[in-house]
């Protein structure tokens, strides 16, 4: 793969993961508008956990992990002998995850009252969200053989389809959104049934681009394959590791299953924090680890160290004033998507309070994305687990004493803190290994970009109560290109890019 068609890839994929994002958030909208803060509410992102969770495992990095370092190997040996592995690895992912969606159909309500033990004291919730998750169950099994295919395309450079594939998910949900005279009730469970036809969809789309591409896949068992035992003791610390990663994301659901609406305030604030995320962090990650993959650690540790360098350098420049603006815009935000029909001003200051906890540790869940890339392209998905549950650890020893004393806007600042501390560990490691040091360069280049996000944040600060108009939608739109020139031009004036910088820029792409 060509690295300078790096630029151009997280371009492609941060494009369509954009527009799936300006999509969810429409969704969103719809959402608090039509479920608002609800008992309703609260069971069906209950039942849209389970999936997700899974999505990002296998969708979203952790499954690619495993998979495309082996595939590539095999593929540029053997075109046959690549697809014979890829073979392999569905016949056995497509029976694992089927009997497990069966296990999980029979034990949901033991699951409901792991997952939202609060709910125990309401029957019909936990029976509601038995319900809707039984019927958004589907959705792992498409998505995670979607996964498969999406892989495969990816390692051949293109990120078109792979990025475009998951707006379905939204389009069907806004589709259930809009479905006119229904009462709440009846409006879960036809968002739950939405997610699992828009999983199909996703599917079928992946496996019929394959065959243009000339990668069909037979449902086969394969014997004796050497790249299916190297595949699995990858695959298997990586998908722990995943699901290490999730169980914050559990631990959180469940402690705030106790206060009614608390999953709720959660969802709504992590959609928010979670845009410059997709757009900076997933985008970057995802289009990273095949180049790092296609260096080798022995031999390239330069060129590794450099590219590790440069994306370190851009995903900070992107994330660092958008951690800001969320800070200091984060009520205007949340009033202005979310505060229509149910959603009135209390709920509007909790989820913007909410907000402000997660916005502080973007960074650091964008640098987790970029330092576990680095492990994964060498094939050791140990650290990354080990590291994942220090941070886990530490994520639960701070969350239940901060949610005593600040209720669900603690479970954000635990997060962040967690985030942190997780990226130091990252760090140390990398640091050993000569993959990545922040020099005085580095530094300062950090520096420069704080100081401009300062400036942006000041800006902001100033004209924020001045910038009445009718709708507070422009006033917002107007804030953010304010706020967005006045980061750039400071970057410029202090030298961190120059005119030939942006001129490289727009050649590679």
């Amino acid at each position: 793969m060509n690295n300078n068609r790096a630029p151009r890839s997280i371009l492609t994929v941060s494009l369509f993961t954009g527009l799936s994002r300006l999509l969810g958030l429409i969704r969103d909208m719809l959402f608090s508008r039509v479920i608002g803060i609800s008992f309703v509410a609260d069971a069906f992102f209950i039942a849209l956990r389970i999936p997700n969770i899974f999505r990002r495992i296998t969708s979203e990095g952790a499954f690619s992990a495993s998979f495309i370092p082996i595939f590539s190997r095999d593929f540029s040996e053997n075109k046959n002998k690549s697809i014979n592995f890829a073979e392999s690895v569905l016949f056995y992912m497509a029976t694992a995850i089927t009997l497990l969606v069966l296990f999980a159909q029979i034990l949901m309500p033991l699951l409901i009252y792991v997952l939202a033990g609060g709910f125990s004291e309401n029957q019909t919730k936990i029976d509601i969200a038995t319900s809707y998750s039984r019927l958004t169950l589907p959705y792992i099994i498409f998505i995670s053989l979607s996964s498969l295919g999406s892989a495969i395309i990816n390692n051949q450079g293109k990120f078109f389809v792979t990025s475009l594939a998951p707006i379905f998910l939204n389009i069907f949900l806004i589709i259930a959104l809009l479905f006119p005279n229904l009462n709440m009730i009846d409006r879960g469970y036809l968002l739950s049934f939405a997610v699992s036809i828009s999983g199909s969809l996703h599917f079928l789309l992946i496996f019929y681009f394959l065959k243009k591409q000339k990668f069909s896949l037979r449902f086969v068992k394969k014997r004796d394959n050497k790249s299916l035992q190297d595949f699995s003791k990858l695959a298997w610390p990586q998908t722990i590791s995943g699901f290490a990663v999730q169980f914050n994301i559990l631990i959180s659901g469940l402690i705030c299953s106790f206060k009614e609406g608390g999953i709720s305030i959660l969802y709504y604030a992590e959609r928010l924090y979670q845009l410059p995320l997709a757009l900076i962090g997933i985008s970057i990650g995802t289009v990273i680890l095949p180049h790092l993959t296609s260096l080798n650690i022995n031999n390239q540790r330069k060129e590794m160290k450099g590219l590790l360098s440069n994306t370190i350098k851009i995903a900070l420049a992107l994330i660092i004033p958008a951690a800001f603006g969320l800070i200091i815009l984060s009520e205007i935000i949340v009033s202005v998507i979310y505060e229509y029909g149910l959603f009135g001003s209390e709920e509007v200051k909790i989820v913007s309070n909410v907000l402000i906890g997660f916005s502080l540790g973007l960074p650091a869940y964008v640098l987790i994305r970029i330092f576990s890339s680095a492990f994964y392209s060498m094939s050791d998905t140990k650290n990354p687990l080990k590291f994942s549950l220090y941070a886990i650890s530490i994520n639960i020893v701070l969350s239940i004493p901060l949610y005593v004393g600040f209720g669900v806007i603690g479970i954000a600042y635990a997060t962040s803190i967690s985030a942190w501390i997780h990226v130091l560990i990252f760090y140390k490691k990398l640091k050993e290994l000569s993959l990545v040091s922040f020099g005085k360069d580095t530094l300062a280049d950090i520096i420069k970009i704080l100081f401009s996000s300062a400036i942006m944040f000041l800006v902001i600060s100033l004209l924020i109560n001045n910038i009445n108009l009718i709708y507070p939608a422009i006033s917002l739109v107007i804030l953010v290109m304010i706020g967005s020139i006045s980061y750039l031009v400071c970057l410029f004036f202090i030298g961190f890019y120059r005119k030939d910088d942006i001129k490289t820029f727009i050649k590679d792409f």
